[in-house]
């Protein structure tokens, strides 16, 4: 007997997961680097989100029984599909710099005369991340803005306002907006934290590591996190791929 699927308690489950991410930021200095370091817990977790991400995007692709047709306007949602399985699955090259560190390839001259980390990825170049970056906002800030409007105001916007809905929901993906709240959580919650320890830093244990990038690492991380998880839950409770539709 199939039972059906408690979206409230899977939200609770994930908002306790969602806080305790956060809590190696309160550690002593070995704790905070295994989590948030180059290389570390959460730096190799969050490709692994993103390329859960893209397999989501691209079964629905594959699943979906919209003909590339102009004649019917779903193909757009077909299409937006493969192209967030496509964006996903490059998000996921550039976390671990094309494999560059797994395959020890060496950066040449020209890529480390440009790029901030020294590394074979797109998201540390200058043009980004530099000094005098010609875009007002760099990659990290860029990659929270995709996560909020993607994740959450798109959501809540078509779960407030029907004809957003009508208008979106035959052209394009619309995530649960229970688990696109946790995003904006995701969002409070580390402000509140960079906020809480410059006012009480003696809560903050870590020497030479800076308070910002500890807690913006963590974030990065729960957004991952969190897009995966929109991206399954809508995958097989939006679009019913098991036969076994679900209230979301």
């Amino acid at each position: 007997m199939k039972t059906k699927f408690n979206i409230n308690k899977s939200i609770v489950f994930f908002a306790v997961l969602l806080v305790a991410t956060y809590i190696p930021i309160f550690m002593r200095e070995e704790i905070l680097d295994a989590f948030v370091r180059e290389d570390r817990i959460f730096e190799n977790l969050s490709p692994i989100y993103l390329f859960v991400a893209s397999v989501m995007f691209a079964i629905a692709f594959y699943r979906s029984p919209v003909k590339l047709s102009l004649k019917d306007p779903a193909w757009l949602k077909r299409l937006s599909f493969l192209g967030f399985a496509l964006l996903f699955l490059l998000a996921t090259f550039e976390e671990i710099s094309w494999g560059q560190r797994i395959l020890n390839i060496e950066t040449n001259d020209l890529i480390k005369g440009i790029n901030v980390q020294q590394e074979l990825n797109l998201h540390n170049l200058e043009f980004f991340q530099g000094e005098d970056a010609p875009l007002p906002l760099d990659f990290d800030q860029l990659a929270a803005i995709f996560s909020l409007g993607f994740g959450f105001l798109i959501p809540t916007a078509c779960w407030l306002i029907r004809p957003i809905r009508q208008f979106l929901e035959t052209k394009f993906p619309i995530l649960p907006w229970q688990y696109g709240f946790l995003i904006l959580v995701n969002y409070i919650l580390q402000k509140a934290l960079i906020s809480f320890m410059e006012k009480f830093p003696g809560f903050y244990l870590h020497p030479t590591m800076g308070v910002p990038q500890g807690v913006y690492e963590t974030r990065e991380h729960n957004y991952a996190l969190l897009l995966m998880i929109s991206a399954i839950f809508y995958i097989f409770l939006k679009l019913d791929i098991t036969g076994d539709k679900q209230e979301a």
